[in-house]
């Protein structure tokens, strides 16, 4: 009756497990700051942190969290790995070969926001490829 309506395919449930995955990933650069402050060591640390943490994050725990005990998602993430590992590892070349450039944080932040949309597409086709097929339930027409 008062406000807004909410979309047709909006889900609270997932919404509010987005919001905890805001939470973590603010909290754990956080204390990689803290940390930082203490004893310096490369700013990969933190890349790798923020983007490990956003596509898995999203793409496993706020997409798929209802699907998490089923073999074939386990099959889906394990299958994620090597394609995640070479881009952090292409995102840490970037930073060696370049150094002057790439470990601005105006540079690197909108490269780590590519590379989440790079990877949640992939992430998507992959589980796409590693879920059971969908079965057509018959059409029972019950008595006329």
């Amino acid at each position: 009756m008062f406000g807004n309506r909410a979309a047709g395919d909006f889900d609270i449930g997932k919404q509010q497990r987005r919001n905890r995955l805001m939470w973590v990933n603010g909290g754990g650069i956080g204390l990689l700051c803290l940390l930082y402050l203490i004893h310096p060591f490369s700013a990969a640390i933190f890349q790798g942190y923020f983007l490990t943490t956003l596509c898995y994050g999203d793409s496993f725990y706020v997409q798929r969290r209802d699907d998490l005990g089923t073999p074939w998602m386990w099959k889906a993430i394990f299958t994620t790995i090597p394609v995640h590992v070479l881009l952090l590892l292409a995102i840490v070349w970037l930073d060696r070969a370049f150094p002057n450039v790439f470990p601005r944080i105006i540079v690197s932040a909108p490269i780590l926001f590519v590379t989440f949309g790079i990877e949640d597409v992939l992430f998507d086709q992959i589980v796409a490829r590693c879920s059971p097929p969908k079965v057509e339930q018959p059409m029972d027409a019950g008595p006329i």
